[in-house]
């Protein structure tokens, strides 16, 4: 296995280059803010091409981040409804059992009625008539006994009752709890997807903001920008592990767009990708790359393999998957293709196994 080269301070996302005057001019002109959604204030003007790149380069980032918060904000809605969707199920066997449960409750209650009103028309009279009708005392013994067998079958009927009015209770309870929680879960699931329309605002107002600064750059410019796809890396991708599946998978689409929020199969950003390829090897990823940064083992930067995860930045907004020799396959950015990249050491923050 050989180990990521260290990049130094070396953009995880382009090579860094100086952008033109016509870049300088149109940053002063586009870096306006979208009216349907609060923004900071926009920077000042770009006084060269330095200060160019680093404004071109953190609105990237800005817009990358929030789409990575959209996804995010989805996968935590389909949560948040698959939650409610099971509890709402839970509440008709609550309500039914509840039902039951009362229903068995009241014909005990009527069974225990004809019990005590029998027991108090005759009770008086039990006694003596036990002994008038006994022939001898072992008779009149023998019909006490039965006596007393009724009064404690009484009791055991009257114990009974008291536990079919707790089993009641505790019905009624559960079928009340189910009501709650799955509101609960639905309220959640609203707030969910108002969070959702809220980042995906965001993204887009951010994401326009970059694509009117991209389409100002010429061929030329944007291929500089870019920097060069840097060819796989001289390793055989051996196994076949899930990565390995994964990383196969997402080698067959080199030179696919990036595009904002897409998760193939013509075009990608960088956790449609990872989603996409590691489907293919039969597991289903988180949509955003905050939240495939929490799936499988930690891995150390010197223990990297091919078809390890790769992620960038604090918090998460970017995502890859490491294709050994140093490099991975991602989605870089607005304007470019999936490619090989060298891993930079600057950007990254960890890697994940499965």
């Amino acid at each position: 296995m050989v180990s990521p080269r260290r990049s130094g301070t070396r953009s995880p996302r382009f090579v860094a280059r100086a952008l033109p005057v016509s870049v300088v001019a149109a940053l002063a002109l586009g870096m306006s803010a979208v009216p349907a959604v609060a923004q900071p204030a926009p920077p000042a003007p770009p006084q060269n091409a330095a200060d160019a790149r680093a404004q071109l380069d953190q609105a990237q980032r800005e817009a990358e981040a929030l789409t990575e918060e959209w996804h995010a904000a989805t996968d935590d809605l389909a949560a948040k409804q698959a939650e409610a969707d099971g509890l709402r199920a839970a509440i008709e066997p609550a309500r039914i059992a509840a039902e039951q449960a009362r229903s068995d409750e009241e014909q005990f209650r009527q069974q225990i009625d004809i019990v005590a009103l029998s027991a108090f028309e005759s009770g008086r009279l039990d006694q003596f008539n036990a002994l008038l009708a006994s022939g001898s005392p072992q008779d009149y013994l023998d019909q006490m006994s039965a006596l007393e067998a009724l009064s404690a079958d009484q009791k055991v009927a009257l114990d009974e009752l008291l536990a079919k009015v707790e089993t009641t209770r505790r019905a009624q309870a559960d079928a009340d709890d189910a009501v709650g929680r799955a509101q609960q879960a639905a309220d959640d699931a609203r707030r969910a997807a108002d969070e959702i329309n809220v980042r995906k605002r965001e993204a887009e107002a951010r994401i326009a903001e970059v694509e009117r600064l991209l389409e100002r750059l010429s061929p030329q410019e944007r291929a500089d920008r870019n920097g060069p796809d840097e060819g796989a890396p001289a390793v055989v991708i051996a196994g076949t592990g899930v990565g390995a599946r994964a990383l196969k998978a997402a080698a067959t689409q080199l030179g696919k767009p990036y595009v904002w929020g897409a998760a193939g199969p013509n075009s990608y950003d960088c956790s449609g990708l990872t989603s996409w390829a590691f489907k293919q090897a039969g597991v289903t990823l988180p949509r955003s790359s905050s939240q495939q940064a929490r799936v499988g083992k930690s891995v150390a930067w010197d223990d990297m393999q091919p078809g390890d995860l790769v992620f960038y930045y604090s918090p998460v907004s970017h995502v890859g998957i490491y294709a050994g020799g140093g490099k991975m396959i991602n989605a870089p950015q607005s304007g470019d293709v999936v490619k090989y990249q060298t891993v930079s050491s600057s950007a990254f923050t960890g890697a994940r196994r499965l």
